[in-house]
């Protein structure tokens, strides 16, 4: 054994005889406590020792009642632990199933868009077809009227345009625009009946229950649970985008209106015309530099100037005096002088 590992092996020993030491010491310090304990207890009273006996019984009964608690939280903590993972496991199920049902949404929507331009183009084609069809009759038609100068139309082109594949592409972007005008500018009774049509199919595609045979109900039964899930995510997801387009609206209301009202203050204008308010503007019938208040509305005003021979009359103040006409009486004979004076002069004239 050489000198260095000698050394390690005497420190280990120092070591492990303070460790013992150690123990030792703590040991005989309980047992001189419990000791400690015993001689005061034999030295106490009987209240005293009642009363340490209540106490140890109290920290046992918290000790116990800690003990039960920690049990209790820990079984609930492993409970939520374990709801969490299977409502994680039953959340990344749904993502998949809804990944899976986008996917196939959106290769159905290919297949019936290239449906839709194969269609298309078998349209254009026998419409183009059916156009030349025509012209070739008409020129076989006028070349045995009329010769051959016949055959040529007068004042008309006497060749054909080829039209590009681009417009036909032009005319595929737009079309979604086009149907979207068309169905805004449906009538009320249009719409309820294409909703009517568009029921009808939907019911054609559900089979009867009578027709399905007892070892498919199941299977048909699951079928339309995920059906009617699926329609109500995609009510819940319009929804919300309808709240989140409608407050978007209201929000840009307001910022063009706080826009208008800045312009308007910026030109010198003191009261903006808010049209995009709930109530019109008010009408300013007073300078608002006036002294004295004048407590009268609108339509008391108003009829100041309607009434021609009114007064102002303000709060406090007294109406001015009554104005009466003074009515002279004449005598019959005084009234029919005065009328055949004023025939005379008429005649006169």
């Amino acid at each position: 054994m050489s000198d260095e590992e000698y050394s390690e092996y005497e420190d280990e020993e120092v070591e492990e005889e303070e460790v013992e030491e150690v123990e030792e010491a703590e040991a005989e310090e309980e047992d001189a406590a419990e000791e400690a304990e015993e001689e005061s207890g034999e030295n106490l009273n009987e209240a005293e020792k009642a009363m340490l006996a209540a106490k140890k019984r109290h920290e046992n009964d918290e000790q116990a009642k800690l003990d039960d608690y920690e049990k209790i939280r820990r079984s609930e903590r492993e409970k939520e632990e374990e709801e969490l993972k299977k409502l994680k496991e039953k959340q990344e199920q749904r993502r998949l199933a809804r990944e899976q049902e986008e996917r196939e949404a959106a290769e159905r929507k290919r297949q019936d868009e290239e449906r839709r331009k194969k269609e298309e183009e078998e349209r254009r084609a026998r419409a183009e077809e059916e156009k030349k069809r025509k012209e070739e009759e008409k020129l076989k038609k006028a070349q045995m009227m009329g010769g051959g100068f016949a055959a040529q139309p007068q004042g008309g082109r006497n060749f054909v345009i080829n039209k590009k594949e681009e417009s036909a592409g032009v005319g595929d972007r737009f079309g979604n625009i086009v149907q979207a005008k068309q169905e805004m500018g449906m009538t009320k009774e249009q719409q309820e009946e294409a909703k009517t049509i568009f029921m009808q199919g939907v019911r054609k595609n559900i089979a009867e229950a009578s027709t399905i045979l007892p070892n498919d109900m199941k299977a048909k039964i699951k079928e339309l649970h995920q059906r009617i899930c699926k329609l109500e995510a995609q009510k819940y997801d319009l929804e919300k985008r309808h709240e989140r387009q409608e407050y978007d609206l209201k929000e840009l209301n307001e910022r063009s209106r706080q826009v208008a009202r800045a312009n308007n203050a910026k030109n010198g204008q003191v009261s903006s015309d808010d049209t995009g308010g709930r109530h019109p503007p008010k009408v300013q019938v007073a300078s608002k530099y006036d002294r004295q208040i004048d407590r009268r509305n609108f339509k008391e005003r108003r009829q100041v100037y309607e009434n021609k021979i009114a007064f102002p009359c303000f709060p406090g103040v007294p109406p001015p005096p009554a104005l009466y006409e003074k009515i002279i009486k004449k005598l019959d004979y005084e009234i029919q002088q005065e009328l055949e004076a004023a025939e005379e002069e008429e005649e006169d004239y």
